[in-house]
């Protein structure tokens, strides 16, 4: 299994903001009064279109841009995060 610096086909920026990304939902899923925690990213990131955790088609939508702006898959994000034992409560939240 691969690391989460040895993501394939990202850089060093990349991986940063898909680090900041899962960390800020891995936090919303531990504590939803830290929501806005999710809208502080979404403006960070405003080139990023992030699903709402509520929404039905979540790991379809995150997968769906995954692949679009770094060219990297939610399937192999999840299994770096699972490696490096980082963000456990997306990655349960994933594969729910």
């Amino acid at each position: 299994m691969r690391k989460f610096t040895e993501l394939t086909n990202t850089t060093e920026e990349t991986r940063g903001v898909i680090y900041d990304v899962f960390a800020t939902y891995n936090i919303v899923i531990q504590d939803s009064k830290r929501s806005p925690a999710l809208e502080m990213i979404q403006k960070e990131y405003d080139y990023l279109s992030l699903p709402s955790l509520e929404d039905k088609e979540f790991n379809e939508k995150l997968d769906k841009e995954l692949e679009k702006k770094f060219n990297v898959s939610l399937t192999d994000v999840v299994e770096a995060c699972e490696n490096d034992k980082i963000f456990l409560d997306l990655v349960a939240y994933v594969k729910k």
